[in-house]
């Protein structure tokens, strides 16, 4: 059975964002100091974005342009 890369990254991506995500929560909600962690979230939201389009560019086998404005597409 052979997969696709964008079905490699997708799967991988949803995947590293519930093992990410999931122990940032239960910090915040478990933890005394866990209300401090809500300042780091926006660092950490950056850097998911960051690693999405990282693994966009790989599916897409395009390591040095950007991906395309999903505003203006005709544009290239």
């Amino acid at each position: 059975m052979k997969m696709s890369r964008e079905a490699v990254a997708l799967i991988a991506g949803v995947v590293l964002c519930i093992i990410i995500v999931t122990p940032f929560v239960m910090a915040i909600k478990y933890l005394e100091g866990g209300v401090f962690f809500i300042l780091a979230s926006p660092a950490l939201v950056w850097l998911m974005l960051w690693g999405g389009k990282k693994l966009e560019r790989w599916a897409r086998r395009d390591n040095h342009t950007l991906p395309p404005d999903p505003d203006y597409p005709d544009e290239s």
